[in-house]
């Protein structure tokens, strides 16, 4: 088991993962030098690998079927057992895995699903005239409604606008809500979208997010979009927009009891 830091190794552990909708995050964030991987076995293969991204420590992402052998890489990751911790785990894994955290660390846990769709046919549209694709001069428009452009999924507000896809609602020269790309893949193209709390209900955040699945599917890329299973505004408007559900996965939310 190692720690994974050198990029043209985390290149080999993205290669390794896939290009689905399950992975398309954690592999942009590996190929980005945005996460760092834990590794057991020997690569191109692996046993299990655990993916730690740095905007999101508490949220690593698992991949493999032998849960003892992801116990063992959670348990090495940065901040584990400093802080509460949502490993994002395989659904047939849920259970095994929290048995065993429960047993090692004396955590309590509580799962949590996370819920993936995809849009295979065009997107369905929504106008509203505030809103708009971002382009480079949007930058500092990025830069006031989200501190960090880490928690975008890119190292800076020109990289999102210049390699992946942004629009967002304009009001008064504020930037009030946004849709983007948390990552791109060859094949996906994963969308967020986040709108401040006084302009919710205004159709916003779906005309932005039908821009950027638009601009995704011209690309050649199938939209991706992820949310927890109780995240009712962000699933119908995936919803709206015509995608459908086709995977889920857990988060095993952890918490001292």
């Amino acid at each position: 088991m190692r720690l994974v830091q050198i990029q043209k190794e985390l290149d080999l552990v993205a290669d390794a993962l896939g290009d689905t909708p399950e992975t398309v995050i954690p592999a942009h964030l590996l190929r980005r030098g945005l996460a760092d991987a834990y590794v057991a076995g020997s690569m191109p293969r692996f046993d299990a690998v655990v993916v730690q991204s740095h905007p999101w420590l508490e949220e690593p992402w698992c991949f493999g079927s032998d849960a003892f052998i992801l116990w063992e890489l959670l348990s090495k990751l940065d901040k584990w057992g400093q802080r509460d911790m949502s490993p994002n785990v395989p659904s047939y894994l849920a259970d095994p895995l929290s048995s065993l955290i429960q047993q090692e660390e004396n955590l309590r846990v509580r799962q949590y699903g996370d819920v993936y769709h995809t849009l295979t046919r065009r997107v369905n549209s929504f106008i509203a005239p505030e809103v708009r694709q971002l382009e480079m001069r949007d930058a500092d428009l990025l830069a006031e409604f989200r501190k960090d452009p880490h928690r975008l999924g890119f190292k800076t507000y020109e990289d999102l606008l210049s390699n992946g896809l942004a629009a967002g609602a304009l009001v008064d020269g504020r930037l009030v809500a946004l849709a983007h790309t948390n990552a791109m893949t060859e094949n996906f193209g994963d969308i967020g979208v986040y709108t401040d709390d006084a302009w919710r209900g205004m159709g916003f955040a779906s005309a932005a997010a039908s821009i950027v699945a638009r601009r995704i599917q011209d690309l050649g890329k199938t939209p991706a979009w992820s949310a927890g299973e109780d995240n009712e505004a962000s699933l119908r408007i995936a919803a709206k927009l015509g995608f459908v559900e086709v995977w889920r996965r857990v988060y095993l939310n952890t918490f001292r009891a």
